[in-house]
């Protein structure tokens, strides 16, 4: 028997348990390194003895990063890694628009590459939760027929 979203319900698939949420693990080293990137910026400012605009802007582009790529672990947010190329952008040229000292300078530029590089990644989304916003222009919205589904099972 299938389930509601076209598998068969014996179909394995690794993930991680956190709680009680569920996390597809296929492509999400991407973003742990991600998040340890993130980490990383807010620590460098305090280890490498930054200047106060440098320090600044880490500690607010390093929660940036970090809430990015932690938001972009689940399924259904897969594509807020986009945000990350923003802010990794900002990274690179930040240090020129701001003037940074040289340790912050070649700490941001080279957090910031590896940013963008780890954001590019894409990971495979197995589930369609709903159908989005074109859901509410379509007479029958998948969402609608599983849970009508759902509820004659149940009946």
């Amino acid at each position: 028997m299938e389930s509601i979203f076209g598998r068969p319900e014996n179909y394995k698939h690794r993930t991680i348990k956190l709680s009680s949420v569920t996390i597809n693990a296929n492509v999400m080293w991407a973003q742990i390194v991600n998040i340890l990137i993130g980490i990383g910026i807010m620590v460098a400012p305090a280890m490498c003895n930054f200047n106060k605009i440098a320090a600044d802007n880490n500690h607010i582009v390093g929660p940036l990063v970090l809430t990015f790529a932690i938001i972009s672990l689940w399924e259904i947010n897969r594509n807020v890694r986009r945000f990350n190329i923003v802010t990794g952008a900002w990274l690179v040229f930040s240090p020129f628009l701001l003037g940074f000292g040289a340790s912050a300078r070649i700490t941001d530029i080279l957090s910031g590459v590896a940013v963008i590089v780890f954001s590019v990644f894409k990971a495979k989304i197995n589930n369609r939760y709903g159908g989005g916003w074109s859901s509410l222009f379509q007479k029958q919205p998948m969402h609608l027929k599983a849970a009508e589904q759902q509820d004659s099972n149940n009946a």
